[in-house]
């Protein structure tokens, strides 16, 4: 059955981020005299962890045919059997198409064509901090109006030394899928309404990532969700790619606290539900480097009537059926009758409760980011 899609111009560009076309660009064949241009290969030093990814370059002898294929071998990583293990699997991967691509060529000669076969690898390292992430391009052609093409997502975790999955990056239960999707398909619609993309729109349109999503973490340290050509869009769109920035979902990300101790600059104001507050007490990082923010302040701009029992010295807040509070000098805060427990203890300093701003996202449930000018922002 035919696709059904929109078809619409190539201008206009993306908020959330780019629609690769890499490959497309890069790769695309109309007829056998077309110029294809090889991908690039890199190396990369991680500054810290001192990881290095180096490039093998693979020379097969194959007569009548094109083959450029560059691979990353990763050195450096703490756990050996693991390094060797993840080099194996990725020479091991492209191989099989090496063998796959020769059993074409073969029945190629056969036919006595005129064209001339090509298989190209390269790899791009895009992320070179806690995560090493790489992306590996796979372009063979064959015959026809353009050839194949296929990206491979390397996503390591340096200090555990293991490869994970998009959901290794959330916390638990925190319907990150829909969250993403949910963007995913703001941003179709945005591209759509301004002329700037093809997608499908009958069975094969985007409806939601699963829990294989390909997926890879950029220089910024933000998430990118990318799909293979035919996934959601005509061959011509290439590997389209959404940029999903950390600081709009860190309240869900497992290392929410360490991005926004680090954005926050400015400790004069927050953002309440779009309107800006100016604190009459300043927030302020602790000795664990851990930003607390007034709880009474805070709590009253959410619509919280606050209470203080001055005997067991508890902070409270109270709308509605939510109930939640601090107990000061402890790590110990509650939620209705759970008890939760944060990375710093509340303070009474001059009369103000100060709580950390994970209360919001972890006790509260709320969400919390920061802008670009380095304000805490907060939804509820």
């Amino acid at each position: 059955m035919n696709k059904k899609i929109i078809t619409i111009g190539l201008a206009g560009c993306l908020i959330m981020g780019n629609m690769s076309v890499v490959l497309a660009d890069k790769f695309v064949r109309v007829n056998t005299k077309d110029q294809v241009i090889n991908p690039i290969s890199i190396n990369a030093e991680l500054k810290e962890n001192k990881v290095k990814v180096y490039t093998e370059v693979i020379k097969p002898n194959i007569d009548g045919a094109e083959v450029n294929i560059k691979i990353p071998v990763i050195k450096g990583l703490k756990d050996d059997h693991f390094q060797e293990k993840l080099n194996r699997t990725i020479r091991t991967s492209v191989e099989k198409d090496l063998k796959e691509f020769k059993k074409d060529i073969e029945e190629l000669k056969k036919l006595n064509v005129d064209w001339e076969p090509q298989m190209i690898v390269g790899y791009d390292v895009k992320s070179s901090e806690n995560i090493l992430s790489i992306v590996i391009d796979n372009y063979i052609f064959t015959g026809g109006a353009h050839g194949s093409s296929r990206r491979d997502y390397y996503n390591i975790d340096i200090d555990k030394n293991k490869i994970i999955q998009l959901s290794d990056l959330f916390k638990e239960n925190s319907d990150f899928k829909s969250i993403i999707s949910d963007e995913i398909n703001k941003e179709i619609k945005r591209q759509i309404a301004e002329e700037a993309k093809s997608y499908f729109t009958d069975d094969e349109k985007f409806i939601t990532i699963d829990d294989s999503q390909d997926f890879y973490i950029d220089k910024d340290g933000d998430i990118v969700i990318t799909f293979q050509p035919y996934e959601i869009t005509p061959w011509y769109m290439g590997h389209p790619e959404f940029k999903i920035p950390s600081k709009s979902i860190a309240n869900i990300l497992k290392d929410s606290k360490a991005i926004i101790e680090n954005e926050v600059t400015n400790f004069n104001k927050i953002i309440i539900n779009d309107k800006e507050l100016e604190l009459s007490k300043p927030m302020f990082k602790s000795e664990k480097g851990i930003v607390m923010f007034p709880f009474r302040e805070v709590a009253e701009s959410l619509g919280f009537k606050v209470a203080w029992d001055g005997k067991n010295k508890v902070a409270t807040m109270n709308k509605g059926p939510v109930l939640a509070g601090a107990y000061i000098g402890e790590d110990r805060y509650y939620f209705s009758k759970a008890f939760v427990y944060l990375e710093e203890t509340s303070k009474l300093i001059d009369g103000t409760t100060f709580v950390p701003i994970s209360f919001i996202d972890q006790v509260l449930q709320g969400m919390v980011y920061v802008t670009d000018d380095g304000i805490l922002n907060i939804k509820y």
